[in-house]
């Protein structure tokens, strides 16, 4: 998975990540202020209560080949309301209403809720979307301004974790790029772009209803 997907459930399909996505950056404070990057995103997580943007993604295997690219669309609203829409190559949904996050897949008619905490713990979601400190489940470093974006680097002190590193570039105050490294070397790209802060979303984008003949199965 390559999406916020993989952030949620871990199933098995290309695009499929996490995740999302993500609205991106609903992060907890950090527990100390230190470089540009995490500076920019405590002000980032303090300052803007809801959002909505585009994203698009490129999974980049070990060797540096290609695999996949994707498109989609996000939206976040505080605290823990998200919406992770993937678009191209293969319809996807991650959706969380504050309480439980879902993953949704039209086209194997098959949907997945569970508790959001659960889900969210020590994966790249946390950064995006949790509400513990995440310095208590991640190793975060402050990689200083590079290729023009203050870069965040975190990794997680289970590890057991399906992914190694996950890396978070700003620039202009926004949280722009996304790449995340899995355990075999896959490296997963986010670009988050045209972000919008006017319109707040209503909560029933947040919701999920499952389509008739759809499976939601509950798990924890």
């Amino acid at each position: 998975m390559n999406s916020l997907r993989q952030f949620c459930d871990h199933t098995a399909k290309a695009s499929k990540s996490v995740y999302l996505a993500l609205g991106l950056s609903l992060v907890s404070t950090l527990a100390v202020a230190a470089g540009p990057a995490e500076q920019a995103l405590q002000a980032f997580s303090k300052n803007r209560a809801y959002a909505q943007g585009q994203f698009s993604q490129v999974v980049v295997s070990a060797s540096g080949a290609v695999k996949q690219k994707g498109t989609g669309e996000f939206a976040f609203s505080r605290p823990g309301k998200f919406r992770w829409e993937i678009q191209k190559p293969y319809p996807q949904l991650i959706v969380a209403d504050g309480q439980n996050v879902v993953s949704y897949d039209p086209d194997m008619m098959h949907a997945t809720r569970k508790p959001i905490g659960n889900a969210l713990d020590s994966t790249p979601a946390a950064l995006l979307f949790g509400t513990q400190d995440i310095n208590t489940l991640f190793v975060v470093k402050d990689e200083g301004i590079k290729e023009g974006k203050a870069w965040l680097s975190a990794k997680p002190k289970d590890k057991e974790n399906l992914f190694d590193t996950v890396r978070l570039g700003f620039q202009d105050g926004l949280p722009v790029q996304l790449d995340i490294v899995d355990a075999l070397g896959q490296t997963t790209k986010l670009e988050l772009k045209n972000w919008k802060f006017d319109v707040k979303r209503p909560a029933s984008d947040f919701a999920f209803k499952a389509p008739p003949g759809v499976d939601l199965i509950e798990t924890k």
